[in-house]
């Protein structure tokens, strides 16, 4: 991929993917390599067993769901054709397009019903709620599935999707197995979708070929992936200056290097088809010092906000205000603003630590272990700056940066850590995307409930309003929970943004389905 960018330029059409055309774009050319750039290797190329992006950037390009959700949250058919849902939102009728497994076995209702209730239901952190209102799922013919709900769920049809954690696993292949360990999703994924695994290696290099009996005809107009690991931003920064990689994800791109792809006639940004994120930091519940309320309270008012969203991510997206990202405009309590109930005040902080038992001895009141993983540096760059400013009130902080897949381990498997920051992207729904964060359900899930905060109330909360449809009720039970979650702040949201790719200008097709990449309808100007 370190050819010379000649761009030879195809004629001008409306073009559009599964959408009315909006504007004149380049017809898709069929062939060509993607390379893109990673800041750190998968823990698992199996898009059911996490909701982290970067597995999902590959992971859904081989595994696929039912459905596929665009952009601006609209349902479209994928391995499902067609689907009909009952009036009392309790029965939906799917029909399956007739596609086959990469090991030519041929897909049928039977992996649905397989995937839908003992695999995604059990194993993925964004399944979980609709995974548990399922009642049963009818197969009457290798075509048709039939799923039955306990009580309406207003994000099901969303939640089919791969990048929401319902993707569909070959039964043949996983039945009777630990999904974790078996290799169908590490070193030979066997999935429906548009691309095959050819190469991993470790820490290096995954490459992506064409799935050569792809169902949908003409798809993918790519004929490979290359995803080189970069863990350093320079160089990814570099790679995609010189045409060596041609595709940033926004998860891996550094806010101060958007200046230098906008300077470049030769790159784009487009804005990632993930919904609006946040940046979290997280307090591990578990640790003594932590589990009073007083010093997590505290620790948010010795935070300037303001300042790391200036500094950091260059005012690029805004200060969190309360637990839901500010962007889901039907859940925000108006009466809930972090800014009013931890104003930024080391003497206010310094006071309730006091209270909570921690006095100043020798300048230090305790020390905490702040973990990040090595290919997010804008985080690490907040974990410094949260050490100066928690130095101010007597708080030691050291700041470990260790690798992304023992990042996982230590902060979601073992929870062997003080405080993490992280990225966590909110689906455009609390049912999605937030309640992951606070849920009993979640501890020790894949970017599920880091902190360990267990709280009857908010799961009672939040499990009603998965169960129902009407978006005002649905919205009083959210605010409820915000304001339990305001005073106890298990985690201190920082930031909420949407996320910016970066790109060769000849790259198209990626952006309009939502997630990290639409590999299925992405392809490359010819070279």
């Amino acid at each position: 991929m370190a050819q010379t960018r000649t761009g030879i330029l195809v004629a001008a059409v409306v073009w559009a993917i599964g959408s009315p055309a909006l504007a004149q774009s380049p017809s898709p050319v069929r062939g060509g390599i993607l390379t893109l750039g990673m800041g750190g290797d998968l823990t698992t190329i199996n898009p059911s067993l996490t909701s982290a992006v970067p597995e999902a950037m590959i992971g859904c390009g081989i595994y696929e769901g039912l459905v596929e959700t665009a952009s601006d949250f609209s349902t479209k058919p994928l391995l499902a054709k067609s689907w009909t849902v009952s009036d009392d939102g309790l029965e939906y009728t799917f029909l399956l397009n007739k596609a086959k497994w990469q090991d030519g076995k041929d897909f049928t209702s039977a992996d649905v019903a397989y995937s839908l209730i003992e695999f995604n239901a059990k194993a993925s952190p964004m399944f979980r709620a609709a995974g548990a209102l399922i009642d049963k799922i009818d197969t009457p013919a290798p075509d048709k599935v039939v799923i039955h709900l306990k009580q309406p769920y207003g994000t099901f049809l969303l939640s089919l999707s791969c990048i929401q954690g319902g993707s569909i696993m070959p039964e043949h292949i996983f039945k009777g197995t630990d999904p974790r360990t078996n290799p169908a999703s590490s070193s030979a994924p066997v999935g429906t979708g548009p691309f095959m695994l050819k190469t991993w290696r470790r820490g290096d290099v995954i490459e992506l070929a064409r799935n050569p009996n792809y169902w949908d005809p003409g798809k993918p107009y790519l004929d490979g992936i290359i995803a080189k690991i970069l863990p350093q931003a320079t160089s990814r920064l570099q790679a995609l200056q010189s045409g060596e990689i041609d595709f940033i994800q926004g998860w891996n791109m550094a806010p101060s290097d958007e200046a230098v792809v906008k300077k470049n006639s030769d790159l784009k940004l487009e804005k990632t088809g993930y919904a609006p994120a946040a940046i979290i930091v997280a307090f591990n519940n578990k640790r003594p010092i932590l589990a009073d309320t007083r010093v997590r309270q505290a620790l948010f008012m010795a935070t300037d906000r303001d300042y790391l969203l200036g500094t950091t991510w260059f005012g690029d997206g805004e200060v969190s205000v309360q637990p839901f990202n500010d962007s889901i405009s039907w859940a925000k309590n108006p009466d809930v603003d972090f800014r009013k109930l931890y104003p930024f005040s080391y003497e206010k902080a310094g006071k309730l630590l006091d209270e909570a038992g921690y006095p100043l001895k020798d300048g230090t009141r305790f020390t905490l272990h702040i973990t990040v993983s090595s290919d997010s540096p804008e985080r690490t760059q907040v974990a410094l700056a949260l050490k100066s400013m928690w130095r101010s009130i007597g708080v030691d902080v050291q700041v470990d940066t260790v690798e992304r897949a023992v990042y996982i381990n230590q902060v979601y498997t073992t929870h062997n850590f003080d405080i993490n920051i992280d990225g966590l992207n909110t689906f455009g729904d609390p049912a999605l995307g937030i309640t992951r964060i606070y849920a009993t359900d979640a501890i020790g899930r894949v970017l599920g409930n880091a902190s360990g905060y267990s709280n009857p109330q908010i799961d009672a909360l939040f499990s009603s309003a998965e169960k129902i449809i009407d978006v005002k009720k649905r919205g009083d039970l959210y605010k409820q929970a915000t304001a339990i979650l305001a005073k106890d702040v298990p985690v201190m949201p920082v930031r909420d943004y949407r996320m910016t790719d970066a790109a060769w200008k000849g790259v198209h097709g990626l952006w309009g389905v939502l997630g990290p990449a639409d590999w299925r309808n992405g392809w490359v100007e010819q070279k």
